[in-house]
């Protein structure tokens, strides 16, 4: 009883803080791009191509509030994390070609791990079938 209330209380931990920190980077994204990319290390583009980050900030928000929905019981836990695992690998994959060719800077590769470990860290807990713990 006690390891199925620790997965349950994991499983919502880990949705609250993981899309809490997505939300707050994709509304800093939005708000002030170039401050997020100077405390990443990252070089800001152009000025005018900031609009664009800004875009993507929009999305990066949308991928963390959903998690959100994760807190609704099983079955939208389940599809939650395997939508946003999704996503994340899909990111990493992009950022790992794009600095593997040159396109992107390899301070890039941050956010790259970050979002491929929590990728394949999802895609194991939910392989793993914990959130069948979780009631519907």
């Amino acid at each position: 009883m006690e390891n199925k209330m620790n997965k349950v209380k994991f499983l919502r931990f880990w949705s609250v803080a993981v899309g809490s920190m997505d939300a707050v980077t994709g509304l800093l994204l939005i708000l002030v791009p170039a401050l997020v990319l100077r405390m990443l290390k990252i070089e800001p583009p152009s000025p005018d191509a900031l609009v664009f980050l800004s875009w993507i900030g929009v999305f990066v928000m949308a991928v963390g509030l959903s998690y959100g929905m994760a807190l609704g019981g099983r079955t939208r836990g389940e599809t939650v994390w395997a939508f946003t695992a999704l996503v994340r690998i899909l990111v990493a994959v992009f950022l790992v070609i794009r600095i593997l060719d040159g396109t992107m800077d390899k301070t890039w590769a941050l956010v790259a791990a970050s979002d491929g470990i929590v990728g394949v860290l999802q895609i194991v807990i939910l392989r793993a079938g914990w959130w069948k713990v979780v009631p519907k």
